[in-house]
């Protein structure tokens, strides 16, 4: 047998709250069974789509990073030393999130580059990050919310 362990989550957090939650005394208590309910949910969603999000992620940063390469001026050793992030050898979390580190830290100083620029292009560029800053948010939303 294999726990599914998305499901396992949001059956103890379906458990505390609609079981756990009318037995609990105090406000307290209600409060911190139903903070652990909303964390177990949250937990749950991110153990489904976390290295599916970050695979998006790390493709979509190095594409960025690989296209702002002329923009980058003074940036472009950090750019280069982004890029040549090996991709991760496993789609551990850890291991997809520490790429994505490391990319990240490259689109830090792209970004803060070509703000310094004066031109269409790099105005035009600033546009493309800013909007996939804006996609990696909502990739981080979560569809359960309690209250």
């Amino acid at each position: 047998m294999r726990p599914d362990t998305s499901r396992t989550l949001q059956g103890v957090a379906l458990n505390l709250l609609t079981n756990v939650m009318g037995e609990t005394r105090t406000p307290f208590g209600q409060q911190t069974v139903g903070i652990a309910g909303q964390l177990l949910f949250w937990i749950a969603e991110e153990c489904e789509r976390g290295a599916d999000r970050l695979v998006v992620e790390n493709r979509a940063t190095r594409q960025l990073l690989s296209d702002g390469l002329p923009l980058a001026g003074t940036a472009a050793k950090s750019v280069e030393a982004a890029l040549a992030t090996p991709p991760a050898a496993d789609f551990r979390i850890s291991s997809l999130q520490a790429e994505n580190d490391a990319l990240r830290k490259g689109l830090i100083a792209l970004h803060a580059a070509v703000e310094s620029v004066d031109s269409d292009e790099a105005r035009a560029f600033n546009e493309r990050i800013w909007a996939e800053l804006v996609e990696s948010t909502k990739r981080r939303q979560f569809a359960v919310r309690l209250g």
